[in-house]
This record gives structure tokens, C-alpha cells and sequence, in this order.
């Protein structure tokens, strides 16, 4: 299915996806490259869904290893297939999903729906986007932007991304995600980290670039951290609603990044608002 979707959008300026016969299954994130002027829009209810998902027994599995009591900074090692990880949970959990399904070749890491890369003026409208289940093993997002410019996301729900449900990375700019829904189900296991605004600090060339707005949208159940984090970029947070329960920061402004934030609601699950860095500005409106 995604390289049938793939060639529909590569031929036409506008796909429309039709939910009445079912979901649309992805075996592999479709990457959007160099593309201009596309439309993809749902009706029906369509819904993009990874093929891979974390079942029962997969969590089962998990637990079993006691891969959460393991740290997410630092003591990593070699996999068996000679790659080299930094974490010590990521660790651990690649190599049970490699034992598990014995793939060297880490195919469920590419469990995402769509990648938006090096592209102009393109629009995802209506669609739901059902990813395989957050769990740390730097798998794909749900929905990735990077180098890309004039991205619009409206009207979409995004669920149980593997990585991030939506990251906007790498100099994109000019990025509006309006009337969309974020969230994580019993499906997902942990990292449930939901959207990344710049990748990392060391990252200067986004400096200038990464604006972009979040109007209408909300952070439901399951949504833990990220909501979003942010570095270097202006962002716009417009009647945004914050309706999970998490402990940690749910807006988490870093490194020279500026957030607005007007007319926001949060609901009684949020305990810490926001965090902010000495070298970024927060303006609450």
C-alpha cells in the first residue's frame, strides 16, 4: 500500500483517501520527497495505519525484561547486529524486538506513516494517522517535516506515533498544524514524547527558521512530554487545549526558542504548564 500511495500522490496535485472500505495499511513510512503543490485529504474517516503494531505479547514481553527499569541517559552498548545504541533502555528493547522477530534489519523501526522531506506547499487534511505503539527504540515518527516549507496538517488525529507524532526538524519553516488531535492509547508502551520542534541543541542551522503555529489543537490522554518541545524556533500556540495527565513539562521551550501562547487551556491532569531555558522567552497572551 505505501508505494501504491506514493505513486498516486507523485502523479496527482490531489489524492483524496476514502475510509468506507477500511484503513489504508502502511508496511513502511512513505517519504514525500521534493514534492510541490500536493493535497492529501481523508473522507469517511480514512485512516493510515503501520502494518507493525506493539501487541499484548510484545508488552508482555517488555515487562518481562524489566525494560523500564532500565536508564534512557547513558550505559548503552552493541546490538547483535553491530549497531551501536547510546541508551541503556534502547538497548535493551531493540535487541528483545531483534531476538523476538529475528530481524537484524530492524524493519519495525521504520514503522511511521508519512515523511514530508525537502518540500513546498503541501496540505494533509482529515486523516487519521494510527501508528504501531511509542516504545524507545529511535523508530520513525508518525508524521516527520524536515527541510520542507509551507506545510500545512489540518483536521488530522495522530496516534501512538513510535517516536514522535508529529517532529518538524531541519530548517522547515512556515508550518501550521490547526483542529488536530494528539494522543497515546493503551497500545503504547513508553517514550510517549508527542511533538519535537528542532532536533537538538547543537543544531544552529535552524536558528531563524522553524516557525510555526498550532491553532485549535489538543493534547489528549497518554501524552506524557513534548506537547511541544521546542528549540530555536517561534512558535504560536493559538486556543490550544493541554487535556492529559503528566507530571513532566507539557510546553518545554529550550535552546533560543520563543513560544507564544494565547488563550490555552489546561486540564487538571497537567501539573508543570511549561519550562523554559535561560536563552528562550515564553509570552503568555
Amino acid at each position: 500500500m505505501s508505494d501504491s500511495l506514493l505513486c498516486a500522490i507523485a502523479r496527482h496535485d490531489t489524492v483524496v483517501l476514502d475510509g468506507a472500505a477500511g484503513d489504508f495499511i502502511i508496511g513502511h513510512t512513505m517519504v514525500f520527497r521534493h514534492m510541490r503543490h500536493k493535497t492529501l485529504m481523508g473522507i469517511n474517516k480514512a485512516c493510515l495505519r503501520t502494518r507493525f503494531c506493539l501487541t499484548n505479547e510484545i508488552r508482555v514481553m517488555l515487562d518481562s525484561a524489566d525494560v523500564l527499569a532500565y536508564s534512557t541517559a547513558g550505559n548503552g552498548g552493541v546490538l547483535s547486529n553491530g549497531q551501536k545504541v547510546h541508551e541503556e533502555r534502547e538497548r535493551v528493547t531493540r535487541q528483545l524486538l531483534i531476538d523476538r522477530f529475528q530481524d537484524d534489519h530492524e524493519s519495525f523501526r521504520s514503522s511511521g506513516c508519512i515523511q514530508v522531506s525537502h518540500c513546498r506547499n503541501i496540505t494533509i487534511r482529515g486523516l487519521r494517522l494510527q501508528g504501531p505503539g511509542a516504545v524507545d527504540v529511535s523508530g520513525n515518527d508518525l508524521l516527520g517535516i524536515d527541510h520542507s516549507m509551507y506545510i500545512t496538517v489540518d483536521s488530522c488525529v495522530l496516534m501512538d506515533g513510535m517516536d514522535g507524532n508529529l517532529d518538524i526538524t531541519s530548517q522547515s519553516d512556515s508550518i501550521v498544524i490547526s483542529h488536530c488531535y494528539f494522543g497515546y492509547s493503551e497500545m503504547s508502551y513508553d517514550h510517549m514524547n508527542s511533538n519535537l520542534v528542532g532536533a537538538a541543541d547543537r543544531v544552529e542551522a535552524d536558528r531563524g527558521k522553524l516557525h510555526v503555529t498550532y491553532a485549535y489543537c489538543t493534547w489528549g490522554e497518554g501524552c506524557r512530554q513534548r506537547m511541544p518541545m521546542v528549540r530555536f524556533g517561534t512558535i504560536y500556540l493559538d486556543h490550544c487545549r493541554w487535556e492529559c495527565h503528566t507530571p513532566h513539562p507539557v510546553i518545554d521551550v529550550r535552546r533560543e526558542a520563543t513560544v507564544i501562547i494565547e488563550s490555552a487551556s489546561f486540564g487538571k491532569g497537567v501539573q508543570i504548564p511549561y519550562r523554559a531555558c535561560e536563552s528562550s522567552r515564553v509570552e503568555w497572551r
